[in-house]
């Protein structure tokens, strides 16, 4: 009886994702946004944005999956489930609570190994999606990452005033600003596809185009130190 009653409870909390429907795995950093050690703007060796990037030519290839990426978060997006459910259990489980959990644990070794600054926990949240509705998916979150992005730059910059700016005015803001050239690029978020970095608003209008990235080393960075 105490067996049935307590998988009944376990049961209902524990959804099951669609095998036939994509599936997202969005992860957050705990607490990241909260400590001015995190950089989330420049891209160099060992930096936040750049261990993201990592993760997600790393996770993309394994797992023939998307992402999407941008201040403290990163999205994967399946559109074959069980590309990752069939690797994380050998049982195949499909709820959501135990692809959730596998998967960070993964990231967060994957991450940690390359990001050195401090040790970054990972929220996880793992959910299906109709296939036709990934890019207004990725339209959602490249909002909201813009919305993180902008205000961050323009606190960092000593020109946030809070009140209610629009996202529209925000931007125009950022761009006034002579650093804007390390938020341009990753203002809406970063997109891969099986490996490769590709262009966000090509990929909105069905095509998958690879971008051009240059040498890390020729990718000019400020210090934040000096906004």
């Amino acid at each position: 009886m105490w067996h049935s009653y307590f998988y009944q409870i376990q049961k209902k909390y524990s959804m099951r994702v669609s095998k036939k429907d994509s599936l997202i795995i969005r992860l957050d950093g705990k607490n990241a946004t909260k400590t001015r050690k995190n950089d989330f703007l420049n891209n160099y060796p060992g930096s936040f944005i750049n261990s993201m990037e990592a993760c997600a030519k790393y996770f993309t290839k394994k797992y023939n999956c998307y992402a999407m990426l941008g201040s403290d978060e990163i999205s994967f997006i399946f559109p074959k489930p069980s590309n990752v459910i069939n690797d994380l259990d050998k049982e195949h489980d499909d709820h959501s609570n135990e692809i959730s959990a596998l998967f960070s644990q993964y990231y967060f070794d994957y991450f940690n190994n390359i990001y050195k600054l401090e040790k970054i926990f990972w929220h996880a949240k793992c959910f299906s999606i109709d296939k036709n509705k990934i890019v207004s998916y990725l339209k959602f979150r490249s909002n909201v990452i813009a919305n993180v992005l902008t205000t961050y730059f323009l606190i960092k910059n000593n020109s946030y005033r809070g009140g209610n700016d629009s996202l529209e005015q925000r931007i125009e803001k950022c761009k006034k600003s002579q650093n804007y050239f390390v938020l341009k690029d990753i203002q809406n978020g970063v997109l891969y596809y099986n490996g490769l970095k590709i262009d966000l608003n090509e990929f909105y209008n069905g095509n998958i185009k690879e971008l051009d990235i240059p040498q890390i080393e020729e990718i000019p960075t400020i210090d934040l130190l000096d906004f």
